[in-house]
């Protein structure tokens, strides 16, 4: 019994340290991302090893027997546990990225590791009493800052020494060790090693001055937490608002912006505005302060300066609102309704009760009502029907909706809110966001009512198709897919190359990521490398081995539309008609149904390898000189598209719509949809409003009709209020 005691007892615990931490990353390279050596695996592991240092030191140092070179080389060794797991597992299975993996467990494993033994030097050094309540306590403070940076500060990301970098949310998938990260981590190891040094080497001068040396410790780290935006680790208000230094004062919101126009920017006040009033009127309740809309001028932008490149997010508890200038149309109501959910949300973050995730973006789903301008009611049926199934009951509990698949998750929330809307009324739904019991305030059970509307939405009169909802749905979460955070970088950067014309450089990167998982975006990115280099064969081939692998994804029509434009571009007409045809027949999404339907009419008088090899004011031309003489209604979408981008005359593309326009199909019904919105956008809100009526003329089976409605609702007021507005409207100009 003594020899096994003195075993386990060998160098102050290590082999019982060695044994949990073995035990620990056994569970967790289980895990889907924690489990591959790279950026999850390191944190998590940061944050343990921050732990045990600091608990390691306490309990064993003022033993007599202490050495803390022993200490230092144990810590070593109980460091190289995990990532001789994780690496022996991913010979077993597959390395995302060796060179990644071990620079995220380098820089932040080991600065957590030499973190922890400062904070517990220092309090060992102050005190000889409650140590270790006092390194909990710093633990518990250092989790914290990163909450009250979220809180206080407009930012989503956060930099820490327990786990590096925090990106802000898992829509930003693409992640590697970069130079700021290095940068944060150099800090905090440099620092903690120059004070764990003069701990070690000047201990009768620091006792002599042991309040001085703690007080300059917290004053240390009180200015480095002050000049923290001064080094990009932390984003403030006023930092933000020297980013985006312009603004709109209307009413009730206020828009910060940088680089668009004073026209643009008069045109999302109008929609801020219409929007506020919209909900005011749907939620029953009004903010109790002025909303501020930060607009950035791309995702990249957002990402530097917010943290969430990829999403656009509102914070109700500041009343503010993040979003970006290529994607703002389709967020902005979805954002203003989590900021008026503030008025009935609950606690410091003003939020649904318990943060309830599928409790809070059903609510803006819901009040949204449509998105990609089909109903959530008609979405909802079309998953339902399809297989595409969630259990309510399961996503509205804990953190499941975070599990599902995102759109699925964010669809049957909004649906089923929208169901509880429409049979108990707005006011019940918001007492249900306040306080989460849903018994209580419906007085039904959930079961029940989930059976109810799976009921409503399986008896729907939507005619969708497997194709649809396979389109719609028919994609992995983070947690599903290989190597996203490996992929997702590669793949940004594989991109870039191409953009630069480095074409040697983007095909390596394609094939490293095809080498780890077939990748839609990589096989694209190799077909369209073969296309510029005029190896248009062998870009059909390789986009022809694989399609299949993807069928029941978007990715499957989407390289069906792919090998169209190949095949045409190769003068293989018959092969590209077939393909198309495919696409408007099976109709996975309108979109690619109207740009095949536009390509067929153009392979048809011959236009269409011009086309495809044009540019974009090419293009403009053919689709302007296609619809001269007769609308082809399918391609009017694409044209006013390349009205926007190529910023063409507004009144000079008002020429081209001088013919009677007869709505008698979904097309035109959708083509008077898309105009209507062009000229809205144009300040024309006479033809925009006509042309917003003209859209509703077609009725029987149109699943825009939600959309077209709440669309000609807005332009009505638009056409009424839009002078009130601008007259209360103050422009504030710092470029």
């Amino acid at each position: 019994m003594n020899s096994i005691r003195k075993i386990f007892y060998f160098n102050s615990h290590l082999i019982l340290y060695g044994m949990f931490i073995t035990i620990l990353n056994f569970f967790l390279i289980q895990l889907p991302l924690i489990g591959t050596l790279g950026y999850e695996f390191a944190a998590v592991n940061g944050i343990l090893f921050f732990l045990l240092s600091g608990i390691y030191f306490i309990k064993f140092s003022s033993k007599l027997d202490f050495s803390f070179k022993k200490y230092l080389f144990n810590l070593f060794i109980l460091s190289l546990i995990p990532f001789a797991i994780s690496v022996i597992k991913s010979f077993l299975t597959m390395f995302c990225s060796f060179i990644d993996g071990l620079f995220f467990y380098l820089l932040i494993v080991y600065t957590s590791i030499i973190f922890g033994i400062l904070a517990s030097m220092i309090i060992n050094f102050g005190t000889q009493r409650f140590k270790m309540i006092l390194f909990v306590g710093i633990f518990i403070f250092i989790c914290l800052v990163p909450v009250f940076e979220i809180y206080f500060l407009p930012q989503v990301y956060f930099y820490s020494p327990l786990i590096g970098f925090f990106p802000g949310n898992i829509y930003d998938e693409g992640l590697s060790p970069d130079l700021k990260l290095f940068f944060h981590q150099f800090i905090i190891f440099a620092f903690s090693f120059s004070v764990i040094y003069i701990l070690l080497k000047k201990k009768d001068f620091l006792e002599l001055h042991k309040k001085k040396i703690i007080l300059s410790f917290i004053l240390t780290i009180i200015v480095f937490q002050f000049i923290s935006p001064y080094l990009g680790f932390t984003t403030t208000f006023s930092k933000l608002e020297s980013v985006l230094p312009n603004k709109v004062q209307s009413e009730n919101v206020i828009l910060h912006y940088d680089k668009i126009d004073s026209t643009e920017a008069k045109f999302i006040s109008l929609n801020q505005e219409y929007y506020f009033e919209d909900l005011v009127t749907t939620l029953k309740t009004k903010p109790s302060k002025k909303i501020d809309v930060y607009l950035f001028n791309n995702r990249e932008q957002k990402k530097k300066y917010f943290g969430a490149g990829n999403a656009d997010v509102a914070k109700p508890w500041q009343y503010s609102v993040y979003i970006s200038e290529d994607g703002w149309e389709n967020t902005l109501k979805h954002e203003l309704v989590h900021v008026f959910s503030a008025e009935f949300g609950t606690g410091i973050f003003q939020l649904a009760s318990g943060f309830n995730a599928a409790l809070i973006e059903g609510m803006a789903v819901s009040v949204e009502g449509n998105s990609n301008d089909i109903s959530i009611k008609d979405l909802s049926a079309l998953a339902f029907n399809n297989g595409y199934r969630v259990d309510i009951k399961y996503l509205f509990s804990g953190l499941n909706f975070f599990k599902s698949n995102s759109a699925l998750g964010y669809l049957y929330s909004g649906a089923f809110i929208s169901y509880l809307t429409n049979k108990f009324g707005i006011e019940k739904v918001k007492s249900f966001y306040s306080n989460g019991d849903f018994e209580k305030v419906f007085g039904s059970n959930l079961k029940a009512e989930q059976k109810n509307f799976e009921m409503t939405i399986s008896n729907s009169r939507f005619q969708g198709t497997k194709a649809m909802a396979d389109y719609d749905f028919g994609r992995l979460t983070i947690l599903q897919k290989v190597c996203p955070r490996f992929i997702a970088d590669r793949l940004n950067t594989a991109f870039k190359k191409l953009s630069d014309n480095q074409l040697r450089e983007a095909e390596e990167l394609f094939v490293e990521v095809n080498n780890k998982t077939l990748n839609y975006s990589a096989l694209v990115g190799l077909s369209e490398i073969f296309l510029m280099q005029n190896k248009k064969n062998k870009a059909i081939t390789i986009i022809n081995s694989d399609i299949n692998k993807f069928t029941g994804t978007p990715y499957y029509y989407n390289l069906i539309f792919r090998l169209g434009d190949l095949y045409a571009s190769n003068q293989q007409n018959d092969s590209s008609i077939f393909w198309f045809n495919k696409l408007v027949i099976e109709n996975p999404n309108h979109q690619l149904k109207y740009l095949s339907q536009t390509r067929l009419i153009l392979l048809e008088i011959n236009k269409l390898q011009e086309y495809l090899d044009g540019n974009d004011s090419i293009k403009l031309k053919i689709l302007f000189d296609l619809n001269s003489d007769k609308y082809t209604y399918s391609s009017l979408p694409i044209l006013i598209d390349l009205f926007r981008s190529q910023k063409f005359n507004y009144n000079a593309s008002l020429s081209l719509y001088n013919k009677r326009f007869i709505v008698h199909d979904m097309e035109s019904s959708y083509a008077a949809y898309k105009l209507s919105q062009y000229m809205l956008e144009n300040f024309d809100y006479i033809n925009a409003r006509k042309y917003a009526a003209l859209s509703l003329r077609f009725i029987e089976n149109n699943s825009f009709y939600l959309a077209m409605q709440e669309h000609f609702n807005k332009t009505n007021w638009f056409y009424k209020n839009a002078d009130r507005v601008f007259e209360k409207i103050v422009f504030v100009s710092k470029n």
